[in-house]
Parts: structure tokens; C-alpha cells; sequence
């Protein structure tokens, strides 16, 4: 008995101690992977939701921005086709009440300014009309008006206004252009505005005055604080010089010092923390010269935050930086309170394990070690191991698990067999395609359907004067600009590939890296999941510049040729008709006419 319970114990331990370690390690894996997961997702869904917020506010700025010019264009033209007199400035105020936008585009002000500073304007969403001339001596007023225009009365006036002293007057006379101004503070008030300014010229190119439509700065940070970013994320937009223009948050972008003009605050001076951080962040990059968007991360008071920074520019010389900052806490809460949950389930199944285990091997003896001798030889690799318990009479679960076990290693050895081969077998078929691809003469590609490409082989980056596919791919971020000639080509193919799935032959010229023009020829298809949305396009490019060559000197050739052989058939027409009887007859007919009798 004494000899008989160290091995019993020992049993036990060897069942159960390595039961307990698997699910130990399992435990700890499942928790350990459960909570990388969820970082990973947690950045993943981060990198998608900065890009789609700066891109929604790309988007509404690039409307929101675009309206005022459109409205200058209107005005210029009303003027240029004598619509307008800018000498009849009640005329003009009635025409820009009326022509007044409504609040939801953003605009304020219109208004015009002459070459002697006299001002006119209106502003339809407030609700009033704003003019300085000799009629109200040189001051500039503000009249609340009705519905139709019609002065009410004076709200606000301001002395000794000049228009040719305010910055967005001599921005535009300066560009010479249409442009905008810059940001300053509006003639009455305290708000910020930006103008859009357009110079007017009559025939003579001589200057008559300036266009002007005002944009409220308050509507874009409206914009900005209704947009949802993740649970307590915050958007800004900044001028390269780090002066704020619009903000998510109720901080304010200017101050009020007395009785002096709004002065804009930078954001290096803002006590908002997160943007302070961000402006910090940056430091590192020259922001005044960054083309590329950005994705950074940073720590605020021990927080992980994510910062997409994203340059914006249009051709009217608007320069900004479009900043969204999300925490990651707004992700990772009610991930740490599942991870937690996972913790304590383990725990739990951990225990109730241990429990279980040590209960089985009460009941298990000298067969398990059987077993579990066979099973290690197998797991070295040993597959024509058995386990024998004959001695075992009467068991029956012993017996029957003799069997099933045994069963199971020759399953298990014809399984590795089988999956040796298939695994020969598949090694062999992407040696093939691999060697396929990497060989073939033509260029092959994957692409994605917003214009990068996704795989590409060393022909295909040949073609296009890459020294490898990892440069190409790298360096070609928008397939339609930089590779086709003319992008709408490319959404031709899109075209096709959308309504056909797939496109033969197809020629257009496109960019190699020295942007040197060459003719291709395209082949492709795209390629759906089974929901039917498009993953990505594929197929195969050549380059076929040496056969368009020839067959511009074959057309040459050709045309060269039937011009030969037209004035070889004109020559034969003419030996034809000298040579007939009638013009032998003429001819000496001819001869016997005295020429000096016939004209005189």
C-alpha cells in the first residue's frame, strides 16, 4: 500500500497538472489575444473613423467654400453686361438683397466697393443692408430692412469708412484675381469673417472696384461641433501659421480686448489641452510644407490619443490644416470591461477544471499511463504506435477506449499522409504561380477601386520605369493622375469594369516615373466577394508604344503611297490624251492658225 499511493498520486499529477497548464495557457492566450484584438480593432476603426471625419470635413469645406465664388462669378458678369450699374448703388443694394443666400450656405455679406472707396452691400440671413457714400458722409451704416429690402432703420454706424483701407481691398487688388482675403475682423462687430474677393476691370483693364462675399467663420465650427467624432472626439482647423479658424469645442477662436478689433488666438495659446498636445505633436513635422496627410499618435495625461492631420488647399488661395483628435478611451472602455469578464470567466473555468480533473483521475489508472505513453510517441512523430490493454479484462470503457484511441492513430497517420501530399501539391502549385508571375513578360497587377495598387510583378513595374514592384506600389498613390495621361480615361475603365466586370484591349497612354508618355494595353476584371461588393481589379498590362509606332509608319507608308500612285495614274491619263486622234487633229489645227491675225 505504502509503495502503491506515491504512484497513484503521481498519476493523478501527471493527468491533471498538464490539463491544468493548458488551460492555463489557453486562458491567459484567449485573454492576452482577446485584448490585442481588440487594440488592433481599436486602431483599425480609429485610422477608418479620422480619415472619414477628415474627409467629411474636406468635403463640406470644399462646398461650403466654392459657393462664394460662384456668387462673385454671377455678380462680375452682372456687371460686365450692364445688369448692374456701379454707379447706382441703391440699385446695387436692392440687387444683393435680393440675390442674399440662405443661412445653410454660410454666406453673410455681398457687396461691392468702387475705386473711391464707397461701399454697398447686404446681408439677407441677418437681415440687413450696409452702404457708406457721400450720402451718408463717407460713414458706413447699417440699416435694418423689411422682407423687400425697403430701409427701416439705422442699427449701427461707424465714421470715416474707407474701403481701400480694409485688407481684403488691397488683397484683391493686389492678386489682380479672383482670391480670398484674409481672415479679419467684419467692418461692424465682432465676428470673424473670410471674404471672397474678386478685382473688377472695365474694357480699358483699369480698375472700377471690388467684388465681396463674406463667409462667417462661426458656421464652419457649427459644422465642426455637430459633427459626431467617436464619444468625445474634437476636430480643428488651423491656418499653416497656427492661427485657429474653426474649432469643434465652445472655446472661442478670437478674444475682445476694450473697444479694439477681435484678435484671433493660435493654437499654441488655447487652453484646450488636446489641441495644445496636437500642436506640440506637430512640432516635430514641418507642417508649413506638408502636402501628405498625417497619422499620429500621442499621450495627454497618460491617454492615448489618435491625431489625423490632413492639408487642405484650394485655388483661391486657401492654405489649411485640418486636425481631428479621437481618445482612445472612447473605444477602449467597454473593451477593458469585457476583457475583465473574460478574466474572471477563466478564472472560474480554470478552477471548475482543476476540480474536474482531479476527480477523473481518481477513477484512471495504469491505462492512462498507457495511453499517455503512446500519445507522446506520437507526438514525436511516431504514428505506428498503439496501445494494448488485454490485461485490462472486463473493463469495458478500457477496452473501448483501446479501440477508439487505436483507431484514431491510423486515422491520424493517413490523415498526415494525405496532408503531407496535399501540402506537396500545394507548395508546387504556388511555386508555379509564383514563378508565373514573377516571369511573365507582360506586367500583372491588383488594384484597389480608389487607385492604388495592391500586388504588382517586375514586368509591370519595367513598364512603367520602376526598378521594383515595392517602389511602384509605394510611390503610385493615385492611379488615374499618375499613371493615366488623361484621368478620365481611367474612369472609363472604371465604367466598363462596373457595368461589363471585364475589359479587353483596352489602349491609352500612360506615365512612366520620368513622366515620359508610353501606349498601353489593358486586360482586366474585377474581382467581388460573395456579397457581390468589388475587393479589387486585376489583370494584365503591355506596353504596345512600339506597335502604335509601326503603325503610324504604316499609315504614312499608305498615305505616301496613294499619293505615288495617284500622280502615276494622272501621268497615264495625260500620255493617254496626248496621244489620242482627236488631239493629234487640234494640234495641227493649231499649228496652221496664224496667231498674229487671230488676235488682232
Amino acid at each position: 500500500m505504502i509503495n502503491k499511493t506515491p504512484r497513484k498520486f503521481q498519476v493523478r499529477t501527471a493527468l491533471v497538472v498538464p490539463f491544468v497548464l493548458q488551460v492555463v495557457v489557453a486562458v491567459g492566450l484567449v485573454g492576452y489575444l482577446s485584448f490585442r484584438n481588440g487594440q488592433d480593432a481599436v486602431n483599425q476603426v480609429t485610422k477608418e473613423l479620422r480619415q472619414e471625419i477628415a474627409d467629411r470635413i474636406k468635403e463640406r469645406l470644399t462646398s461650403y467654400l466654392t459657393t462664394p465664388h460662384l456668387v462673385q462669378q454671377l455678380h462680375a458678369n452682372a456687371l460686365r453686361l450692364n445688369i448692374l450699374n456701379p454707379n447706382d448703388f441703391a440699385q446695387m443694394e436692392l440687387f444683393f438683397w435680393q440675390q442674399g443666400q440662405p443661412l445653410s450656405l454660410g454666406i453673410s455679406t455681398i457687396a461691392y466697393s468702387n475705386n473711391l472707396g464707397e461701399f454697398v452691400g447686404a446681408n439677407k440671413p441677418e437681415g440687413y443692408t450696409v452702404i457708406s457714400n457721400a450720402e451718408t458722409g463717407r460713414a458706413i451704416r447699417r440699416y435694418a430692412v423689411d422682407r423687400n429690402g425697403k430701409r427701416l432703420k439705422i442699427i449701427r454706424e461707424k465714421l470715416n469708412y474707407d474701403a481701400r483701407t480694409r485688407g481684403w481691398y488691397k488683397t484683391a487688388v493686389k492678386a489682380g484675381k479672383p482670391v480670398w482675403s484674409k481672415i479679419e475682423p467684419s467692418a461692424i462687430g465682432n465676428r470673424l469673417d473670410i471674404s471672397a474677393v474678386t478685382p473688377v476691370f472695365n474694357p480699358q483693364q483699369v480698375l472700377q472696384g471690388v467684388l465681396l462675399t463674406d463667409i462667417s467663420l462661426g458656421q464652419i465650427s457649427s459644422f465642426l461641433s455637430n459633427l459626431k467624432i467617436g464619444k468625445t472626439g474634437q476636430a480643428f482647423i488651423l491656418e499653416r501659421s497656427g492661427l485657429i479658424v474653426a474649432n469643434s469645442t465652445q472655446e472661442p477662436i478670437s478674444s475682445i480686448v476694450g473697444d479694439k478689433d477681435p484678435q484671433r488666438l493660435k493654437a499654441s495659446d488655447s487652453k484646450n489641452p488636446i489641441l495644445k498636445a496636437s500642436i506640440a505633436k506637430l512640432e516635430n513635422y514641418n507642417v508649413s510644407n506638408l502636402e501628405q496627410q498625417l497619422q499620429l499618435d500621442l499621450t495627454i495625461d497618460g491617454a492615448r490619443h489618435f491625431l489625423q492631420v490632413l492639408p487642405y488647399k484650394d485655388r483661391n488661395g486657401i492654405d489649411w490644416l485640418i486636425l481631428v483628435n479621437i481618445p482612445e478611451s472612447d473605444f477602449m472602455s467597454q473593451i477593458n470591461a469585457n476583457s475583465r469578464i473574460t478574466v474572471l470567466l477563466c478564472l472560474t473555468t480554470l478552477v471548475l477544471t482543476i476540480l474536474i480533473g482531479n476527480l477523473a483521475a481518481r477513477s484512471i489508472t495504469l491505462p492512462i499511463i498507457r495511453i499517455t505513453k503512446a500519445s507522446k510517441e506520437i507526438a514525436t512523430g511516431n504514428l505506428d504506435e498503439r496501445v494494448d490493454t488485454q490485461d485490462f479484462i472486463g473493463i469495458q470503457e478500457v477496452d473501448t477506449l483501446e479501440h477508439s484511441f487505436n483507431s484514431m492513430a491510423g486515422q491520424l497517420k493517413e490523415s498526415f499522409a494525405s496532408l503531407e501530399t496535399k501540402n506537396e501539391e500545394l507548395r508546387i502549385a504556388e511555386e508555379s504561380y509564383r514563378s508565373i508571375f514573377e516571369n511573365a513578360l507582360e506586367g500583372i497587377f491588383q488594384s484597389s477601386p480608389e487607385g492604388r495598387y495592391i500586388n504588382a510583378n517586375p514586368a509591370l513595374a519595367k513598364i512603367y520605369g520602376y526598378h521594383s514592384p515595392a517602389e511602384m506600389i509605394e510611390s503610385i498613390t493615385n492611379i488615374g493622375e499618375q499613371v493615366y495621361v488623361d484621368p478620365q480615361t481611367r474612369d472609363e475603365v472604371r465604367g466598363l469594369l462596373e457595368t461589363q466586370e471585364t475589359v479587353k484591349g483596352f489602349e491609352y497612354r500612360s506615365y512612366c516615373k520620368d513622366r515620359s508618355m508610353i501606349w498601353t494595353q489593358i486586360d482586366a476584371r474585377v474581382v467581388k466577394d460573395m456579397n457581390n461588393n468589388v475587393l479589387y481589379y486585376e489583370g494584365i498590362v503591355q506596353n504596345i508604344s512600339d506597335r502604335k509606332r509601326r503603325e503610324d509608319d504604316l499609315k504614312m507608308q499608305l498615305a505616301e503611297l496613294k499619293i505615288e500612285i495617284d500622280h502615276s495614274k494622272r501621268q497615264k491619263e495625260l500620255a493617254i490624251l496626248t496621244q489620242s486622234s482627236f488631239f493629234q487633229e487640234v494640234k495641227e489645227e493649231m499649228a496652221e492658225v496664224n496667231l498674229d491675225e487671230f488676235w488682232s
